[in-house]
């Protein structure tokens, strides 16, 4: 009897720890094999008709998030992802801004992004928007959100080693803490 006890209590903790080790995913699996990892910020600023309707992943902090009749735009301060497409902490490093466009109608209310809060987003390039920044013309990379992730502070806390790859390759390991998924509508966005 005891040995059956034991039994169960252990395939129990195993579950827990085998759940608790399940790798976070930032690209979803229908998105990895089409994302171009390789092209850059720069080089869509650079040829935006060239670069038009390639998959990127770009991540940074966000600095305005605006909803019309048509749309939600976020206005993102681009910075560079660590390894786990996470963005890094330093505005320094940043190359400039981009918009990130939901035509889907998927964002509800654009108050969900605070200023400053961190994304990821799985985006589409849909080319150069030129507006007005700081009484100058502006040319903003614009990319059509297919996937996205906002991190909140209590979730990146939560994993003080995310993004930092150790010996043994873990990186980043949770739930997704905001996501938008393809055809689907997030509830409560």
């Amino acid at each position: 009897m005891k040995g059956t006890v034991g039994f169960w209590i252990g395939c129990a903790l195993l579950s827990i720890v085998v759940s608790g080790c399940n790798r976070y995913q930032v690209i979803p699996e229908q998105w990895a094999n089409r994302v171009n990892k390789q092209l850059t910020y720069e080089q869509v600023k650079a040829a935006p008709d060239a670069t038009r309707g390639q998959i990127v992943v770009w991540g940074g902090e966000v600095l305005n998030a605006v909803r019309d009749n048509e749309r939600t735009t976020i206005e993102v301060l681009e910075v560079p992802l660590n390894k786990d497409h996470i963005p890094l902490e330093s505005r320094a490093s940043s190359r400039g801004r981009f918009l990130a466009l939901d035509s889907r109608g998927e964002i509800i209310d654009p108050a969900i992004f605070k200023e400053g809060s961190k994304i990821t987003v799985i985006g589409e390039v849909l080319g150069l928007r030129t507006e007005t920044l700081d009484q100058a013309a502006y040319d903003f990379p614009v990319v059509g959100i297919r996937d996205m992730t906002l991190w909140d502070d209590h979730t990146r806390s939560n994993y003080p080693l995310a993004g930092y790859y150790n010996y043994y390759g873990y990186g980043y390991y949770g739930h997704r803490p905001y996501m938008f998924l393809e055809g689907a509508h997030v509830s409560g966005s």
